[in-house]
């Protein structure tokens, strides 16, 4: 080992001592005179950043919306068909028993309405529950199963 690295050592281990005593003295002076200050600083800026980005206004004026208010008319099985089922069922996707085609039908027909409605409600094979119409009451998925089974007519 040469004269240098030895001495660079001990000039490193000297700088080093005097940095940790020095981080030592100010972290004990500054705990009893400014902590009451850091810390407001601190809450304030933690207020800061979580403080709410919009305010909910009520009036008490207006008219509020009960369930009586918000119900919807139903919709009839033709509509319904229209929107949610015939993309699938117009094409025969994945088995779909297409729309007015006795063939496909034939076998589900014996089944019967409560029993068809109950399989489209749960979702069957390759169609999802309730036929991908989330917002359909279980009653108009009956109507719509029945518009599906008064086209084989």
């Amino acid at each position: 080992m040469s004269q240098g690295t030895t001495g660079s050592t001990k000039l490193m281990l000297i700088v080093w001592a005097l940095a940790m005593i020095f981080i030592g003295y100010k972290s004990l002076t500054s705990m009893g005179s400014d902590s009451s200050h850091s810390n407001t600083i601190v809450d304030n800026s933690v207020l800061e950043r979580i403080k709410p980005v919009g305010e909910v206004r009520v009036d008490t004026s207006t008219m509020v919306a009960s369930a009586e208010s918000t119900e919807t008319a139903e919709r009839s099985g033709e509509e319904i068909y229209n929107s949610k089922c015939a993309g699938c069922h117009n094409s025969g996707v994945m088995g779909a028993p297409k729309y007015a085609a006795l063939a496909d039908w034939s076998s589900r027909i014996d089944l019967g309405l409560d029993k068809l409605t109950a399989s489209a409600i749960a979702g069957k094979g390759g169609m999802p529950a309730r036929g991908t119409c989330m917002d359909c009451t279980d009653n108009e998925i009956k109507v719509t199963v029945q518009y599906m089974l008064d086209s084989l007519q």
